[in-house]
């Protein structure tokens, strides 16, 4: 998932964010209890991608394959994906979530990334999130809390996805993609996946687009544009997330 463009944000939007930090930290339940009462203090920017995920998640119910994120980040979105599965497919422990990411940050950026708008962000290194490691801890934590637990449910994929995405597909013949969750911001690795992942993926699949029309990261609409065609697809969203959209194939 993305982190917060500072200049998409008001003031009105920075003033919450600093209040919401102090009362999080000064607030005296246990910690386990804040994150069971997560709506107190969640924004509403948080709670509606989290709705966008469930709604886009519920479009897939009956499509087989499995979810492919690019671009973990803090690796919150991995973790939504992994636990509405869970929660209303806990059988399907064929369905995995995999989710790749260099970990590390921009691995480079190219003049399709670039020009009026961009974000500061787009900068070799730029929005690095959580390590590896980090978010291993937290699939590992979530393993005990699942049905079928003893059946691996996420995998994480570590490095530049141009070269990561076609060896796992050829490590994994079976690979099917019911969603194609796009977050990479960037032109290179979004087409990478593209090419890689629509070729494994079935009528009634999804594909999600986090970053498309969006000035600050060009490269995505750049590149889905050379492979698909934005006049090729009918492209929905939902209208309270800005952002996040999508095209069923």
């Amino acid at each position: 998932m993305q982190s917060r463009e500072p200049t998409n944000q008001s003031t009105s939007d920075l003033t919450y964010f600093a209040a919401m930090r102090d009362f999080f930290w000064r607030d005296e339940a246990d910690l386990i209890e804040k994150v069971d009462a997560f709506p107190k203090y969640a924004s509403r920017q948080s709670i509606a991608k989290f709705l966008t995920k469930y709604e886009i998640f519920k479009r897939i119910l009956h499509v087989n394959g499995s979810i492919v994120e690019c671009g973990v980040l803090h690796g919150a979105g991995l973790l939504a994906w992994a636990k509405l599965s869970s929660i209303l497919e806990p059988v399907n422990h064929t369905r995995k979530v995999i989710g790749f990411d260099t970990f590390s940050g921009f691995p480079n950026v190219t003049p399709e990334d670039t020009g009026s708008g961009a974000s500061a962000h787009v900068v070799v290194g730029g929005l690095f999130g959580s390590t590896l490691d980090n978010v291993e801890g937290a699939v590992a934590i979530y393993d005990t809390n699942r049905p079928l637990g003893h059946i691996p449910k996420v995998e994480l994929v570590k490095g530049d996805i141009a070269e990561t995405a076609p060896e796992y597909v050829a490590q994994n013949r079976h690979l099917v993609v019911s969603l194609l969750y796009l977050d990479l911001d960037l032109y290179a690795p979004t087409k990478a996946a593209l090419k890689t992942f629509l070729p494994r993926m079935p009528m009634g699949a999804i594909v999600c687009f986090d970053e498309l029309n969006a000035r600050s990261f060009p490269g995505e609409t750049v590149a889905v544009d050379e492979l698909l065609g934005v006049d090729n697809l009918r492209i929905e969203r939902f209208p309270f997330d800005p952002y996040v959209s999508f095209a069923v194939l």
